[in-house]
């Protein structure tokens, strides 16, 4: 089991004591490998105005890097105890972005046979070249540079270059597309648009998210969790990037879907569905539709009690509980007899699906593979069990606004 680290494509790290694999793998029976990669300015410079061809990958040497993992998982895994025939990636928030994009490179196609993307926003959409291009014009001109100088930027302490990426992601008001590109090269189209990879028909998926994914980034200031209508619709607009009508129309949709709910947790239900859940239900579609392997679909529903509760099941909650390491993160988690149970339970039904691409067995209720009829879906909480659909509705209004878009800076979190 391969997994790639979060952090989107600008940060993060596998060497997170949550992220230990000791666990997983004693539970599993299986060998866990995290690897580093290249990130930011470093891994997703795009070179699309450069004509030497030195520079030509430029723009997802970051992936680059996870395919030359997996070579190396290949080669030499079985001295681990490893089966390279049976090779699963899995990976968190950027990291189940990775996996996505994984799908869809053709250097990657052999490598892995499994795929779990948890929590991916964006990874069913990279940057298309002239937006990154355009970017990467602008962090030249921070150094008086052209746009073929790449040989002259390579002598840029890193230092600068960090910081001239965070310039040109400022001037951009957060939007960041250093990151992943359609770059004809190691990247040839969208990955999951207009449908799903070819080259992946083969590969059992299992994919989905939390209940309440966007409460991780508004759990910094306690105010975020009663905030005035005004407010929040605001934030939605900007966020979604809404004229005044579509932003009516969104805030009255969820509304009637979950008549009493205070405007912070409709706040909460619109930024989790736009960022993380309907772009993870239409990865899922799109893999359904293609036929081949089958999906199989989770909503993380546990909720945490810390911040007396405010947080609910935000982004990583399933973290402590996929790598069975509840007592790294007990103040999130608590480590209690019931907690420690869904723990095993989701890290068994994961290294099951390593294993044999079908999540089921005894810890859990039957999981029905995913249809665009009946769309099953495993809720994991303290007593796991499959709903059909849910909120339904929410997917359904939100099908009628844009998709969000790789890089979009995360502005639901203040006013």
């Amino acid at each position: 089991m391969v997994y790639p680290h979060g952090g989107a494509f600008p940060c993060g790290a596998p060497a997170q004591p949550v992220l230990d694999g000791s666990r997983l793998a004693r539970l599993g029976d299986v060998v866990v490998v995290t690897v580093n990669h290249r990130l930011n300015v470093f891994g997703y410079l795009c070179a699309q105005d450069c004509k030497d061809a030195r520079f030509a990958d430029a723009g997802n040497v970051g992936m680059l890097d996870l395919v030359a993992a997996l070579k190396w998982v290949r080669e030499h895994i079985g001295a681990f105890g490893g089966d390279a025939g049976c090779v699963t990636l899995f990976g968190q928030s950027g990291g189940g972005a990775k996996v996505a994009i994984l799908m869809a490179m053709p250097a990657a196609e052999g490598l892995f046979h499994r795929a779990i993307v948890q929590s991916a926003s964006s990874g069913f959409l990279v940057q298309e070249p002239d937006e990154a291009a355009r970017s990467t014009r602008r962090l030249l001109d921070q150094f008086g540079l052209g746009s073929s100088q790449f040989t002259e930027l390579q002598n840029v302490p890193a230092e600068r270059l960090l910081a001239a990426m965070q310039a040109v992601v400022a001037t951009e008001g957060g939007h960041d597309q250093f990151r992943p590109v359609v770059d004809g090269r190691s990247i040839l189209r969208q990955p999951f648009f207009p449908d799903a990879p070819e080259q992946a028909r083969h590969i059992p998926l299992l994919i989905g998210s939390t209940g309440s994914e966007a409460t991780y980034y508004l759990a910094d200031n306690v105010a975020n969790f009663a905030l005035p209508m005004a407010s929040v619709r605001a934030r939605i607009k900007r966020f979604m990037k809404l004229d005044d009508a579509q932003t009516d129309a969104v805030i009255a949709a969820y509304a009637r879907h979950h008549p009493g709910a205070a405007p912070s947790e409709l706040l909460t239900a619109i930024a989790s569905d736009h960022m993380y859940r309907c772009p993870t239900l239409v990865g899922a579609e799109r893999k359904t539709e293609q036929g081949g392997a089958p999906v199989f679909v989770y909503e993380f529903a546990w909720e945490s009690a810390a911040m007396d509760g405010m947080l609910r099941s935000p982004h990583t909650a399933e973290l402590p509980f996929v790598f069975d390491n509840l007592g790294m993160a007990a103040r999130f988690t608590g480590n209690g007899e019931a907690e420690q149970s869904l723990a095993q339970r989701t890290a068994l039904a994961w290294t099951r699906f390593a294993r044999t691409g079908n999540p089921n067995g005894e810890s859990l209720p039957a999981w029905p593979a995913y249809d665009l009829e009946r769309r099953a879906t495993m809720r994991l909480d303290l007593e796991p069990r499959v709903v059909d659909d849910p909120n339904g509705d929410d997917r359904r209004t939100m099908a009628e606004f844009p998709h969000f878009l790789p890089g979009s800076a995360i502005t639901f979190r203040a006013d």
